[in-house]
């Protein structure tokens, strides 16, 4: 396989991680933020904390990682078959699963259910993107 025949995979592997990112980036910035309610009391009245900015941000990080993703995501549609590319989303869900548990700023909780679904979703995803021998019907 030439290199221009894993520009494609790299690009698809680009919007999940980076739709991934986005979803942490967000998370953070929310948890740093804390009850929108107090936020905008502040913001209305031009007492913003360092800390809540800190919290826009890491959203608007997250937004940026979002619109690269949907970006890359565009040129991906044009090279994968919309019944591969989409399941292949849910590597996504693994990336922030991992990041949820891992990035001590998140905090999120490990448990066996919680890998036992992400194994799930690897499974599938391995089904998925193994290359089909068969016919398209009427072929």
């Amino acid at each position: 396989m030439t290199s221009s025949h894993y520009f494609p995979w790299l690009l698809l592997a680009t919007s999940i991680i980076a739709g991934a990112f986005g979803q942490l980036f967000m998370k953070v910035g929310m948890q740093t933020l804390g009850p929108l309610n107090l936020f905008f009391n502040d913001l209305f009245a031009l007492q913003m904390t360092w800390l809540q900015l800190q919290g826009i941000l890491w959203v608007a990080a997250g937004i940026f990682c979002y619109i690269i993703a949907m970006g890359v995501w565009i040129y991906v549609l044009g090279h994968f078959e919309l019944s591969m590319a989409y399941p292949m989303l849910s590597i996504g869900y693994i990336v922030v699963y991992l990041g949820a548990v891992l990035w001590p700023r998140i905090g999120e909780s490990f448990s066996l259910a919680k890998t036992g679904g992400i194994l799930l979703i690897m499974l599938g995803v391995a089904i998925i993107a193994k290359p089909s021998t068969e016919q398209p019907s009427g072929a």
